[in-house]
C-alpha cells in the first residue's frame, strides 16, 4: 500500500461492511480454551481447522489471534460503510459516531493499536517499545449503519483502521489484513474488494490465516444486495460471546469445519467466478442457513433471527418458486437480513417483500401489484415493519479520501 506524499499526519478512508457467503462462526485458538501443538500441523484434521483433543495442550489461551475454525469468503456491500479519520497522536483514541470509547474497557482497539506500533517497529528495525517513535493514533469515525445490530459493523470500523494505518506507514496488503484481523476478525475480508477468502491456516501463530481476493472487483457487476434492516439495536449475545459458547459446546460446528466448508469454498467460489446465480444461491442460503442451525447446536442456545427475519425467508423461497433461484438471503448473527440478487430482478424483489413486509415509504417498488394475494400462511396479520432498506452494488474497495 502506497503512502500519502509529504509524510501526512492523518488519512480519512472509507471501507464498506462485508457479508460472508461462507460464514465465519467460532475461534480455534479458543476452541477447550488451548493451543494446538505446531509439529503435528500436517494432521488432515488441522487442514479442516479441527484440533482433535489428543493434539491439545495445556498452555494459555491464545484468544489474541483471532484465528478461525474455518476458512470463509465474503462480499463488501458498497453502500454501507464507515468513514474513519486516523490522525498520528501522542495518545491513543477513539470517537465512534461522536461517542466516546473507553479505551480501557476496549481490548480490541489497544490491541489493534498494539500490533500496528509492533509492525512499524519492525518496519523501522526496532526492536523494543520504546525505542524509537512510538505513535499514538486518534480515530474518529462515523457509520451509515447501526453498529452492534448484526450488519458486520466491527468489521468495517478495524477495517478503516487498519487502511488508514497502512497507508500512514506504507504497510503490505496482507500486513493491513492481518492488522484488521487483530481487531476484528471478520475485518480482514473489508480490506479487500471483489470475492475474498479469509484463510484459517493451520499455523498456530497465524502466519497463515490471511485474507486474499479471489475474483476481482468488477467480476459480476449485475449483482446487487438488498440489505432488509429488521432491527436497528444491540444483539442480546455478542458475536464474541456466542462464538466463544459454540466452540465450547456445539459437536455440528465440528463436523462442518471438517467436512462442509471446504467444498462449499470451493463450489461458490466456481459458481461466482461462472455468474451462476442458481449455484450462489443455493450454496449461499444453506451456509446461512446452517450458521444458525449451530448457534441453535450450542448451549445455552443462540437465537439471532426474528419471527420478521422468518418471514423474510419464507417471501425469498416463494420469490425462488420456479426452477431456477432468483435470490439468495443470508443472515449474519443478527436478525438482519441481506438478500444478493441480479440488477434486472431486484425491483420486482422490492415489491415482492412488500407483500409480506411493511417497507418505508421512502423505498420504491411496484405499489399497484404489492397487493397482490399472497398464502395467508406465510402472512403475518400485522406486517412486520422494516426500518430501512439498502440497495447496493457489491465487491467494492476501500477508498482513501484525504491524506
Amino acid at each position: 500500500m502506497g503512502r500519502c506524499s509529504d509524510e501526512p499526519r492523518f488519512v480519512e478512508v472509507e471501507v464498506p461492511i462485508n457479508i460472508a457467503l461462507i460464514k465465519y462462526w467460532g475461534k480455534r485458538d479458543e476452541m477447550w480454551g488451548t493451543i494446538p501443538q505446531r509439529d503435528n500441523s500436517n494432521n488432515p484434521e488441522i487442514s479442516c481447522g479441527i484440533w482433535p483433543a489428543s493434539m491439545l495442550l495445556n498452555s494459555r489461551r491464545r484468544q489474541d489471534l483471532i484465528l478461525p475454525v474455518n476458512s470463509s469468503l465474503s462480499l463488501n456491500v458498497d453502500a454501507v460503510v464507515a468513514r474513519t479519520r486516523v490522525r498520528i497522536s501522542p495518545n491513543d483514541s477513539v470517537v465512534i459516531n461522536n461517542v466516546v470509547v473507553d479505551l480501557d474497557k476496549s481490548k480490541r482497539f489497544r490491541q489493534c493499536f498494539d500490533f500496528a506500533r509492533q509492525l512499524i517497529r519492525k518496519r523501522s528495525n526496532v526492536e523494543k517499545p520504546g525505542e524509537g517513535t512510538e505513535y499514538g493514533f486518534e480515530v474518529s469515525s462515523t457509520t451509515n449503519f447501526p453498529v452492534g445490530a448484526g450488519l458486520a459493523s466491527s468489521a468495517a470500523g478495524f477495517a478503516a483502521i487498519a487502511v488508514a494505518i497502512g497507508k500512514l506507514f506504507d504497510l503490505s496488503a496482507t500486513e493491513v489484513s492481518t492488522l484488521a484481523r487483530m481487531g476484528s476478525g471478520s475485518a480482514c475480508r473489508s480490506v479487500f474488494g471483489g470475492l475474498v477468502e479469509w484463510c484459517a491456516g493451520s499455523d498456530p501463530s497465524g502466519a497463515d490465516c490471511v485474507a486474499r481476493q479471489v475474483l476481482p472487483e468488477k467480476w459480476w457487476p449485475e449483482l446487487r444486495a438488498v440489505i432488509v434492516v429488521i432491527d436497528d439495536g444491540e444483539k442480546e449475545v455478542g458475536s464474541s460471546k456466542g462464538m466463544r459458547n459454540t466452540v465450547e459446546t456445539s459437536e455440528l460446528l465440528k463436523h462442518r469445519a471438517k467436512c462442509i466448508v471446504p467444498e462449499r469454498i470451493k463450489r461458490l467460489s466456481a459458481a461466482f467466478e461462472a455468474h451462476d446465480f442458481h449455484e450462489f444461491a443455493l450454496i449461499t442460503m444453506a451456509d446461512s442457513n446452517q450458521l444458525h442451525a449451530i448457534c441453535l447446536d450450542t448451549f445455552p442456545p443462540l437465537k439471532y433471527m426474528s419471527d420478521a427475519s422468518w418471514v423474510v425467508i419464507r417471501a425469498v423461497n416463494e420469490f425462488n418458486a420456479g426452477s431456477r433461484m432468483r435470490a439468495a438471503y443470508t443472515f449474519d448473527a443478527g436478525p438482519n437480513a441481506c438478500i444478493f440478487v441480479e440488477n434486472n430482478n431486484v425491483d420486482e424483489l422490492l415489491t415482492h417483500l412488500s407483500r409480506y413486509l411493511k417497507l418505508p415509504p421512502e423505498i420504491h417498488f411496484n405499489r399497484e401489484s404489492a397487493g397482490d394475494c399472497v398464502p395467508a400462511s406465510i402472512t403475518p396479520s400485522t406486517p412486520f415493519a422494516v426500518k430501512n432498506v439498502i440497495v447496493s452494488e457489491v465487491g467494492g474497495s476501500p477508498k482513501i479520501l484525504s491524506c
